[in-house]
């Protein structure tokens, strides 16, 4: 990310790089440039990030989110400046400590931890978010929907159109025949089963 850059995604988060001063209105995430992916920019990034300010519990109130596949840790930091404890879950060590980093410079480390493996993850979330390969998405699809509390919501992402409906039947089959809500931005799409 340039130094100059500032992303803003609606409704209310804006990406800044450290050099930057953060505005004073919105939810500023601060990302140091590096390889991990999610510096805000990819349409599946702010998709993830629309579902994750729509989701997030009204009134404000702790919550749990998953973020499977978190890379640069901005889906995690970003539920964290919404009252969420967030838990990402990545197989590259090297983006673990990038996020690590991005968290601390949000001053969100104390509500965000990762992971290399989902199976450290315990319990179920509020929200679980998984932004990644639609061949990972259908892989991990029992892990994820297990860990989806009751009353919670899933969000996938990382899909082009042709992917929904594979997806869509591969997970609602194991949400009792739910069908999800389909957002998109540009050629990339996002489902979300909400109860």
């Amino acid at each position: 990310m340039r130094s100059s850059a500032v992303v803003e995604v609606a409704p209310c988060f804006r990406i800044v790089s450290p050099s930057c001063t953060p505005p004073a209105d919105g939810v500023s995430i601060v990302l140091q440039a590096g390889a991990a992916f999610g510096d805000g920019r990819h349409e599946t990034t702010q998709l993830c990030l629309q579902a994750i300010a729509a989701f997030a519990p009204r009134p404000r109130r702790e919550w749990r989110l998953l973020d499977f596949g978190s890379g640069s840790g901005i889906l995690s930091i970003a539920a964290a400046k919404l009252g969420a404890v967030a838990h990402g879950v990545e197989i590259d060590a090297d983006a673990i400590a990038i996020a690590g980093v991005n968290a601390r410079l949000s001053g969100v480390h104390d509500r965000v931890t990762f992971a290399l493996a989902l199976a450290l993850e315990a319990g179920s979330f509020d929200v679980v978010v998984a932004n990644i390969l639609r061949r990972v998405l259908l892989d991990a699809a029992d892990d994820l929907v297990s860990r989806v509390a009751p009353a919670g919501v899933l969000v996938l992402s990382g899909l082009v159109s042709t992917d929904v409906p594979e997806v869509s039947a591969h997970y609602a089959k194991r949400l009792g025949g739910r069908r999800p809500e389909i957002y998109e931005r540009g050629e990339w799409r996002a489902l979300a089963w909400r109860p």
